[in-house]
């Protein structure tokens, strides 16, 4: 039943379903768009743990959508948990930390606290906050990919 649910919503999100007079821009298996600004090296690095997230978070929509609570408290958790990229200390002129943006790291920080408010809010049982923090989780994310992913500056 799961694995149907998964391949449905798989479908759903990934089959094109546009118009001929709105056709997808089309790109290169395994390539993301960056702003030339951005360090190829800390795209590269960026690219690596977004790749984590997007084995995760189709997961974590369908928990919550399907109120699948311990699954959607123990993926959110796992999220909140990983591995953070530390802000460069003074001197550190020589690190890859140094090529992020003090934005990268405000990001960072908020999708930490908003996966950690899903996790609390699925333990709780509290639909309604389980929806409101998994939305704000979703805003971290858009506005991490608008920031680094894009070709067009985000707006600040």
């Amino acid at each position: 039943m799961r694995t149907a649910l998964l391949l449905t919503c798989w479908l759903l999100t990934n089959v094109d379903g546009g118009t001929p007079d709105s056709p997808r821009p089309k790109k290169e298996p395994g390539t993301l768009s960056a702003r030339a600004s951005f360090p190829k090296m800390a795209r590269d690095l960026l690219r690596r743990r977004m790749h984590h997230h997007a084995e995760d978070l189709p997961d974590l929509l369908l928990s919550v959508t399907l109120l699948q609570r311990d699954d959607a408290r123990f993926i959110a958790a796992k999220l909140a948990a990983e591995p953070r990229l530390t802000r460069p200390l003074p001197g550190d002129e020589d690190t890859l930390n140094r090529l992020l943006p003090e934005k990268f790291f405000v990001l960072q920080d908020e999708l930490r606290s908003r996966a950690q408010a899903v996790s609390q809010a699925a333990a709780k049982g509290d639909d309604q906050a389980l929806a409101q923090s998994f939305g704000r989780l979703t805003e971290t994310c858009v506005a991490c990919h608008s920031a680094f992913l894009q070709d067009h500056p985000a707006s600040e």
